[in-house]
């Protein structure tokens, strides 16, 4: 007994230490900087209407979800038979993140469908078509939240109450009167949680360009920088989280065996009821993934994947594995901690609040402190920039989520079990290991499957805490989704999917074998060892760099970036810079801020090219409204050309432009069209050149263009097929540099190009965060920078352009910055 009562001990300090690690001093952190900090954010008119519009949304998806949450719920807490199947069947539709859900349902509206071009021509019912399926998806991952809850809540009704009330009342006057009455505060619990997690939402009302508060914390933070500005939008989200996570808290007790009825209400299933769980399990799984494997068009997606992302993947496990394994610790530890001491319970309640408080707020308050937390503690660099913080991340997220399951699981089974053990003399511990694990160790194993999941496709934590140039697979799907890449991010999503079942399958047929279970803790942390050791970032042979300056910081002052994707440099020398607000910059070469103008339009999205015409004009590739616009050097539109549309001189996303000298103007796009078209000085179509693919002749994202007017070729970078393409003026393709890969010679994601005095190519590759320096035969000559927010060191790098006296300019868009560098 004393052995066990070490064991328990033990088991609840680390438990402890994680929560004040992970969880509390965070969340202590943050409140702190917002209560002491005198830092105040404008927020303007405008953030009412975007409070009422997250308010609105968030009921309706909360109450919908609540809806179809009721029939499989009552399933769950009324059946005699299959409560695990049951289980199981309500997890499944939360293994697929909500923005691939999204991404599965839109590629019904892809602009190459009719459904797609329709709407890109009607841009108010795009956004309404938009609100309207974003939330419907959302609604379709949240009921199975809801319908846990209900579930607890029928366990929770006495069967004495509902058998005296069959005996004279109808179903109706039951339900009326016995139903909503004892199911309600369970109703309004879960109505809360589906609440407070649609309003903090970020990614899917991001995709479907809805502004609410979850999509605006993010924008604000890439603005401010501020954690305390970030938090006083946030003070609606918190408010409820708050209170949600207290009620959540408090209302675990009665999930207890010891607090549950005599007996619990047993119902016949009827086959409608079954029938209604299938359809819901149908439309939020089964058909989304239908939906990816019917757009599939070919296999080079998949093997692309395996070739370039497969460390990612790698590293997104690793990091997820111990965030599931470090959940799962603080859940247990919170569970025993009102059993070890005499004031478990109130330590055990606090702890309960802040987990449920953690799992509710929006994650990037929690990132954003977490990183706050290693600065006041003035860790190093090395540690500052390790994977190991992003666990630290997703495990505080997750750790609600592997605690509500627990209770849930614990509470769910016969308490004549427990008592039997008791009588016969075993202790809590041993009661739990010996009698309720060999019941429950299937739902353990989905509970730690679906953290896992969770944890490899997490982005709004995610996107805060990773260190620059770590790979990541939420991110890159995410950014592959943003630039239309189709058949790659199915080809991610359906990986995805197999590699659930077969950790399913691996870890049941483990669990299987081990039959006594006495090693399964045992197993998953030689699992999260395994991943560990299995991941190596490998690094290429760099040659060294010669930084000549740095300019710029985030936010929108003169001088300051918010993700600058493009760059170029007018004739008397002076850089013109866009970043993500529209904004266009112009600065000297030493970074001094000269002038800006904006964008005419950007609600839809901002450009991602800029180019200098041999006549002094700025065209500018405005990706996403479809057109090419033209700028005198102060800033003054002075014409455009191009609309929405696959028809020969039409666009999808125009991407660069360049001039051949001779009054030829090219312009690259993608999502569909991926090809060059070429007009006219005036801007009258004249050809075309290039087909979506990745054969010969063909493009994928082409995302910038430059030219050899001497040698009369035009150099492509075509960023998705990982090469540069060479043709001639006349569309002619002459040759390919470069093939996928890590090594000098490769390409991974290569965005800009220039060309040197002497004929060489300079490559600024997006994937390998770092340049790459090309003879004029293609052969490589170096490979400069490597991944890092110190100078040299690159994050997700757009652009680069290239001076009279051999300057590099480097649009350093994950560090917000323009680097100079020198060959």
């Amino acid at each position: 007994m004393n052995g066990e009562k070490v064991s328990m001990w033990f088991l609840a300090t680390v438990s402890l230490v994680l929560w004040l690690v992970v969880i509390f001093m965070p969340l202590l952190v943050l409140f702190g900087e917002v209560i002491f900090s005198a830092e105040k954010i404008e927020l303007g008119e405008r953030f009412f209407g975007l409070m009422f519009r997250s308010f609105a949304l968030a009921a309706v998806i909360a109450a919908v979800s609540v809806l179809l949450g009721y029939v499989p719920g009552r399933l769950l807490g009324t059946s005699r038979k299959g409560k695990d199947l049951l289980l199981l069947l309500l997890l499944m539709p939360l293994v697929l993140p909500r923005y691939v859900l999204y991404y599965a349902w839109t590629l019904l509206l892809s602009p190459t469908t009719d459904l797609g071009r329709y709407f890109s021509t009607n841009p108010e019912l795009a956004r309404f078509v938009g609100t309207f399926t974003s939330s419907m998806v959302l609604v379709l991952w949240y009921w199975p939240l809801a319908g846990l809850l209900i579930g607890q809540g029928w366990r929770n009704i006495d069967r004495q109450i509902w058998d005296c009330a069959r005996l004279d009342a109808s179903n109706f006057q039951i339900f009326k009167k016995i139903t909503l009455p004892l199911l309600g505060r369970c109703l309004c619990l879960a109505f809360g949680v589906c609440f407070v997690l649609s309003l903090s939402e970020f990614t899917t009302f991001h995709l479907a360009g809805i502004q609410t508060i979850g999509t605006e914390m993010a924008v604000l933070y890439e603005l401010t920088g501020s954690a305390s500005g970030l938090i006083r939008v946030a003070w609606p989200v918190i408010i409820a989280a708050f209170v949600l996570s207290i009620v959540l808290g408090k209302s675990t007790r009665s999930w207890d065996l010891a607090s549950a009825p005599v007996g619990a209400i047993e119902l016949k299933s009827h086959r409608w009821r079954w029938a209604v769980l299938f359809v819901l399990t149908a439309v939020s799984l089964l058909i989304p993934i239908v939906l990816l494997i019917g757009n599939v068009t070919n296999t080079e997606a998949f093997e692309t994947f395996f070739k370039l992302h497969t460390d990612e993947l790698a590293w997104s496990l690793a990091i997820a594995v111990v965030a599931a394994v470090v959940s799962y610790l603080i859940a247990f530890g919170a569970l025993l901690l009102e059993k070890v001491t005499k004031i478990g319970y109130i330590l055990y309640i606090i702890v309960l609040t802040t987990i449920f408080l953690v799992m509710f707020v929006p994650p990037s308050l929690l990132a954003v402190s977490l990183l706050k937390i290693m600065a006041i503690c003035n860790l190093p660099v090395f540690f500052r920039q390790s994977w190991y913080i992003v666990s630290a991340g997703h495990a505080a997220r997750f750790t609600g989520i592997a605690l509500i399951l627990l209770i849930l699981t614990r509470a769910s089974h016969e308490r004549h079990l427990s008592e039997m053990a008791s009588i016969d003399g075993a202790s809590p511990l041993k009661s739990w290991w010996y009698v309720h694990l060999p019941h429950t160790w299937r739902i353990f194993t989905g509970v730690f499957l679906l953290i896992l999941m969770f944890s490899v496709t997490e982005l709004s934590a995610t996107m805060v805490l990773l260190p620059a140039g770590l790979p990541n697979f939420a991110q890159r799907l995410l950014n592959q989704m943003h630039y239309a890449r189709d058949q790659q991010v199915i080809a991610s999503c359906l990986i995805l999917i197999c590699l659930f079942f077969v950790l399913t399958a691996a870890l049941v047929v483990i669990f299987r074998i081990i039959r006594t279970l006495h090693y399964s803790t045992l197993v998953m942390l030689c699992a999260s060892m395994l991943v560990l050791s299995g991941c190596d970032h490998k690094s290429s042979s760099v040659t060294n760099t010669k930084v000549i300056n740095a300019f710029g910081q985030t936010g929108r002052g003169p001088g300051e970036f918010i993700y600058p994707r493009a760059i170029d440099i007018a004739s008397d020398g002076s850089l013109f810079i866009v970043d993500k607000t529209g904004r266009i910059q112009r600065l000297t070469a030493d970074g001094d801020f000269l002038s800006e103008f904006q964008m005419p339009q950007v609600q839809t999205g901002k450009p991602t090219g800029l180019s200098f015409a041999p006549n002094g004009n700025l065209y500018v590739a405005d990706t996403h409204y479809h057109r090419v616009v033209i700028f005198s050097p102060e800033g003054k539109i002075v014409g455009q050309f191009g609309k929405f549309g696959q028809d020969e001189g039409f666009f999808i996303y125009p991407t660069d432009v360049a001039f051949s000298g001779d009054g030829r103007i090219f312009v690259s796009e993608y999502g569909g069209n991926d090809r060059i078209s070429v007009f006219s000085e005036k801007g009258d179509f004249l050809y075309c050149f290039g087909t979506p693919g990745n054969g010969q002749g063909q493009l994928s994202r082409p995302s910038a263009l430059c030219v050899d007017r001497s040698g009369k070729r035009l150099y492509v970078a075509d960023a998705c097929n990982h090469r540069i393409a060479i043709y001639n003026f006349d569309g002619k393709l002459v040759k390919y540099i470069g093939s996928i890969g890590r090594e000098p010679g490769q390409l991974r994601y290569p965005y800009d190009l220039a060309l040197l005095p002497d004929g060489c190519i300079a490559v600024c590759e997006y994937g390998n965060n770092r340049l790459q320096l090309f003879s004029p035969d293609g052969k490589s000559l170096g490979v400069y920078g490597r991944p890092g927010r110190q100078l040299g060191e690159l994050a997700y790098p757009w652009g680069l352009a290239i001076d009279s006296k051999g300057r590099v300019f480097i649009v350093d868009a994950g560090n917000n910055r323009i680097q100079v560098w020198k060959f």
